[in-house]
């Protein structure tokens, strides 16, 4: 099997990858600076800039499998300059991935999308039929995903994964919010009353490795554990695994004026459901939070 991941030296892409080399598979990574990590068998890393055309994309057409994970890093504070380059990096790679394939290919595409595409939803249980939210990241999962569903026309079979907060050791959403609680300044975002939808990167790993397998999966899938949980109980639950008080919290009016757009991303509410993972068979090692939490962060 030979796989393509663009993004693939990044927080999911290189655990993705690892996960594949250990099925015997070969897989070339992009990215847009050279590793110091050492060379593996059946491992091939091409440095590019995968928004532009060239060389790189000759990898499109050798590969049976491909996950697109590349797009720039959302938490940085927007203005209009980084919200472009957040949607070229996404719509650009993608589009270019689909214009490489070959007519009537066969490839396997699953390509990231986020749970941005439902906006704010207070406590609505959010399908994948559910309608698309409002604002910034809405607009772009949308365009995002069309770009993706492209490929159906040349034959490909297309996920779109809508990622939730992706909860793993060494990066991610974790890792920045570790510093805070262990300094026992940990606490809710404003009331704590959101629903934070959330998935263990092992889990990840093993969705991606199950739908490329699964020849129903199509379209857009949630990637999410089954149980959601409210801002104040991931904060009590995160204190609790690492033995520190939580007594903090950051008014949503501060989150709001220093983030702006941003800090309404961060306060939004978002409970998406897991039932199209799990009735295509998939089973989850890590349903709940607290559990989840104890295994990264060494206690489970």
């Amino acid at each position: 099997m030979n796989v393509l991941i663009t993004g693939g030296t990044g927080f999911v892409g290189s655990r993705l990858a690892q996960a594949m080399l250990d099925q015997g598979w070969h897989v070339t990574l992009t990215g847009r600076s050279q590793s110091d990590r050492p060379e593996k068998d059946r491992l091939t890393r091409l440095v590019c800039d995968t928004t532009e055309n060239g060389p790189w994309q000759d990898a499109v057409a050798t590969s049976d499998v491909i996950v697109n994970l590349a797009g720039k890093n959302i938490f940085t504070p927007w203005n209009p300059r980084t919200k472009h380059e957040i949607r070229e990096s996404r719509i650009l790679t993608t589009r270019n991935l689909v214009d490489a394939m070959p007519e009537k290919t066969g490839i396997v595409f699953l390509s990231t999308s986020a749970s941005g595409y439902y906006g704010d939803r207070g406590e609505e249980l959010l399908s994948e039929e559910s309608v698309r939210g409002q604002g910034f990241l809405a607009d772009l999962c949308r365009d995002w995903e069309a770009e993706a569903l492209k490929a159906e026309e040349k034959g490909a079979r297309v996920v779109c994964m809508r990622f939730s907060m992706i909860l793993g050791s060494g990066g991610g959403a974790l890792d920045k919010m570790l510093t805070p609680f262990k300094l026992c300044m940990g606490g809710n975002l404003g009331r704590g009353n959101q629903w934070m939808s959330w998935m263990h990167l092992e889990d990840l790993v093993s969705a991606v490795l199950f739908l490329i397998e699964e020849n129903k999966a199509q379209g857009p899938v949630n990637f999410c554990a089954p149980f959601a949980v409210r801002n104040r109980d991931f904060t009590k639950h995160l204190a609790a695994v690492l033995g520190r008080p939580a007594f903090f919290h950051v008014p949503s009016f501060l989150i709001r004026g220093l983030m702006g757009e941003l800090g309404a991303v961060l306060l939004g509410s978002q409970r998406m459901s897991s039932s199209t993972l799990e009735n295509l068979g998939f089973t989850f090692g890590w349903p709940e939070v607290e559990q989840a939490l104890g295994q990264i962060l060494g206690r489970g």
